[in-house]
């Protein structure tokens, strides 16, 4: 993907996270039942019968980090995805958060904290690109 579908794919992306709730249908022990969702969910309430309403999480698409791997496919590295879990016992669960992960360990961040956070991997890549280029010889 070149930095102009990049670009697009982020556009609409975030066209899609701004938009307004929506009204979403959710099975809670064998009743269907109608609940606020957030434009950005894509979680599928309708496949799962939930015990309670407490039991309703929210969730985005999956962005996904994949390190390419010399002579094997690449693998995934990281992910990330927006939730809210607004029955959750954990107070900042409550509200909108973002949430990265490698498979084992989730690291849940407030807003704030995951804009820093993605101000460290603009970081990253930074030195990434420094290193790729001092081993192709680039000074």
């Amino acid at each position: 993907m070149d930095v102009q579908q990049l670009s697009s794919t982020v556009a609409v992306n975030q066209a899609v996270i701004s938009a307004g709730p929506r009204l979403a249908p959710v099975f809670v022990q064998g009743q269907r039942i109608l609940i606020e969702c957030p434009a950005w969910c894509t979680v599928d309430h309708i496949a799962s019968d939930e015990i309670s309403l407490a039991d309703v999480w929210h969730g985005s698409d999956y962005a996904n980090l994949s390190a390419p791997r010399m002579g094997m496919d690449p693998e995934l590295v990281l992910f990330a995805r927006l939730g809210i879990d607004s029955y959750s016992s954990k107070p900042e669960l409550r509200d909108s958060f973002v949430v990265i992960g490698d498979g084992a360990e989730g690291y849940y961040m407030a807003p704030d904290q995951a804009d820093q956070f993605a101000a460290n991997l603009v970081a990253f890549a930074a030195q990434i690109q420094a290193m790729a280029d001092t081993a192709r010889g680039v000074a």
